[in-house]
């Protein structure tokens, strides 16, 4: 049984079986490759070209995590669209998914995956939002993944095609991650599991 974590910052985690998220590039596994709102500063164009040039590579599997957060950033919310819409275009050209960290900022997550209409997946990383906003996703065509903390009501309607687990930054195993999940699902922790296995193949590395 394979347990696929798509966002983790756990550099123990199994290699085979899981997406380490990386501020900057590194080798010898798989990784995601972006600017973290939180981290958005003056030179961002530099250190996003930086990121252009890194982008292609085999084991950068997607661009992210990369987003939108009203609370922390210290970016004013137009430059932090700025460098998320040229993250979000990255991806299209580079055809690889997208990993969204959002807070607070859905409406403008959603206006911009509207313009931008992609073909590559969009994956909200630890989505902890009500089953209205969950349904309001995945129905523009978003993938939601859940961590440690979710919102069960969530969990349960979430589509099975559209989910993903992660262990993020949690102290939890991912497979106790997998089991909570399962749970609230009302599924087995081996269903579960082969599906989001199966939705890892738009990763086209798994």
């Amino acid at each position: 049984m394979i347990l696929f974590d798509i966002h983790t910052h756990n550099t123990e985690a199994d290699p085979e079986q899981a997406i380490l998220d990386c501020p900057q590039y590194k080798t010898g596994r798989k990784i995601s490759l972006g600017i973290h709102p939180w981290y958005i500063g003056n030179d961002w164009i530099d250190e996003f070209r930086q990121l252009e040039q890194a982008a292609g590579k085999a084991n950068v599997v997607a661009i992210g995590e990369c987003g939108m957060d009203r609370m922390k950033s210290p970016a004013d919310i137009l430059l932090q669209r700025e460098v998320f819409r040229a993250h979000a275009l990255l991806a299209e050209r580079e055809q690889k998914p997208l990993i969204i960290h959002c807070v607070k900022a859905f409406d403008d997550i959603l206006a911009i995956h509207k313009e931008i209409a992609p073909e590559q997946a969009w994956i909200i990383h630890g989505f902890r939002g009500k089953p209205r906003l969950a349904e309001q996703l995945t129905k523009a065509g978003m993938c939601l993944s859940l961590g440690e903390h979710f919102n069960a009501e969530s969990a349960r309607i979430i589509p099975a095609e559209r989910l993903f687990i992660e262990s993020d930054e949690s102290k939890l195993t991912i497979g106790e991650i997998y089991r909570r999940i399962a749970s609230a699902r009302g599924t087995g922790i081996e269903v579960l599991a082969a599906q989001t296995y199966s939705n890892s193949r738009i990763f086209k590395q798994f």
